[in-house]
């Protein structure tokens, strides 16, 4: 047996307070996703990810009402929406090519410094250190277009690798560590739901379960692990969680909204997690 994993895909900044909401309900009910084999972060969920390794949900929870978040108000320019259907159109199905493509993108666009981003991503973290062997997290090797998996070993900060892994394309500063140029680990898979094909229950929880056209959403990737027998329970938006992100998922002023609705919404799914999380 290979055991269970929890998976955090991105969504931005309501993603990370939407997903720390899930964890809040969730562990409200008993559900301990803390005791998990594995905890996959990507982009949003690199940080909802650091949080229930380290063991702080709660805190970070409480930390999505206040107004004094560190976080930069954005939206996605419509250029880069425009690359990124491009980038998927001359990867032709291939999500490396698509990840090279992303990354000339992502290396040409004009940004915020990264000095800025690099501030904003301390200050959501509760360490500069790993926790846990548990953690990893996702990035994209922007010349390459291979998807990467950060943890204790790999030689770089908890703040770099939650750095690379939400650097979004054509709207965050690419990352340089470990003699590479690294982008955002969601460019071509939200939540890189098939990564739990490794093990034998997985818990995905992704703000974000469908795709540009033409790219493979969370759907179609959890759709090919029950195939292959992986007990799989997927948590994403409802429509109040959907409501209260809005249409911005970089919008700071929605992070307290997206937490409570989160917190509900795993209140509410705690038996259905706990079926496949429990199992003997």
């Amino acid at each position: 047996m290979n055991g269970r994993a929890v998976i955090l895909g991105g969504g931005g900044v309501t993603g990370i307070a939407w997903q720390t909401g899930i964890l809040q309900g969730l562990q409200d009910a008993g559900v301990e996703l803390d005791k998990a084999d594995a905890i996959i972060g990507t982009s949003a969920g690199s940080f909802a990810g650091a949080y229930l390794a380290c063991g702080v949900v709660g805190e970070y929870f409480d930390l999505q009402f206040t107004g004094d978040a560190a976080e930069i108000a954005a939206r996605m320019p419509p250029e880069s929406v425009e690359g990124f259907q491009k980038a998927i159109v001359e990867g032709g199905g291939d999500p490396e090519a698509t990840g090279r493509a992303l990354g000339r993108m992502a290396m040409a666009a004009t940004t915020v410094s990264g000095e800025d981003r690099a501030r904003v991503v301390s200050a959501r973290l509760p360490s500069t250190g790993w926790p846990a062997a548990s953690l990893k997290m996702t990035a994209i090797d922007a010349q390459t277009g291979e998807l990467h998996l950060f943890d204790k070993d790999s030689g770089v900060s908890l703040t770099t690798a939650a750095e690379a892994s939400g650097a979004v394309p054509g709207l965050w500063p690419v990352v340089e560590a470990l003699g590479r140029t690294w982008i955002d680990g969601g460019s071509y898979s939200a939540a890189n739901a098939e990564l739990g094909a490794a093990y034998d229950r997985v818990v995905i929880i992704a703000p974000v379960v469908t795709g540009f056209p033409g790219q493979r959403g969370t759907l179609d990737e959890v759709a090919d692990l029950e195939a292959a027998g992986v007990d799989v329970v997927l948590i994403h938006p409802d429509e109040r969680a959907s409501a209260a992100i809005g249409v911005n998922v970089f919008d700071p002023a929605r992070r307290a909204s997206a937490a409570e609705a989160g917190r509900t919404q795993g209140q509410g799914l705690a038996t259905e997690v706990l079926k496949v999380w429990e199992l003997p």
